[in-house]
């Protein structure tokens, strides 16, 4: 059942990005951040606890949209975690997402946004019933982009990260792991339209 949700979430994404890009100016760009995180576990067994684990993020993106307006914007995340969360060697995660943007136009060529989305993706694991868990996130926050020439811009925001894992069962004991976290990424890109 999480299988098609994800799929069907997935789909759906793609989708609503490749409606947007037929109304409006299209951009690649790269994004690279910094998160401070704190997981929560619980386990079925009662036991629970925290573990500040700090990750950094590099995204390629493909979005449309102009400047002072409504972007849409398709994002694969490439996530590294400081220490292994569910294991003693898998750090990384693969996400694919998507995101709204609304630009103000505040100055000339200084545009400030506020940015929602979700995305979705997965990490291996050793030592479970499966040999990867699969994350939803969502993601809020702010920030400022400039467009240094007409068809470049630099850009740097803020944003608030959730994030939940599917339940998980450690292999032959019958405890089943539920994690969720959350932080704060402070990230800055590049966007080239074309």
């Amino acid at each position: 059942m999480k299988n098609k949700l994800m799929k069907g979430l997935l789909v759906s994404s793609l989708f609503v990005a490749t409606i947007g890009t037929s109304f409006a100016g299209t951009y690649i760009g790269i994004d690279y951040g910094k998160v401070s995180n704190e997981d929560e576990i619980e386990v079925n067994n009662g036991n629970t606890g925290t573990l500040d684990n700090k990750y950094s993020d590099f995204s390629i993106k493909f979005g449309s949209g102009n400047d002072g307006d409504w972007k849409t914007q398709v994002r694969l995340s490439m996530i590294t975690f400081d220490e292994a969360l569910f294991d003693a060697s898998n750090k990384d995660l693969t996400e694919i997402g998507v995101d709204a943007i609304k630009e103000f136009e505040a100055a000339n060529n200084l545009y400030p946004f506020i940015k929602f989305g979700f995305g979705f993706g997965w990490m291996d694991v050793d030592g479970y019933l499966d040999d990867s868990i699969k994350e939803f996130s969502f993601n809020a926050g702010v920030g400022v982009s400039y467009e240094v020439m007409e068809d470049l811009d630099v850009l740097a925001g803020v944003d608030y990260v959730g994030r939940s894992w599917q339940d998980i069962e450690i292999i032959n004991t019958g405890l089943e792991a539920s994690v969720s976290g959350s932080g704060m990424k402070a990230y800055a890109g590049i966007n080239y339209s074309f």
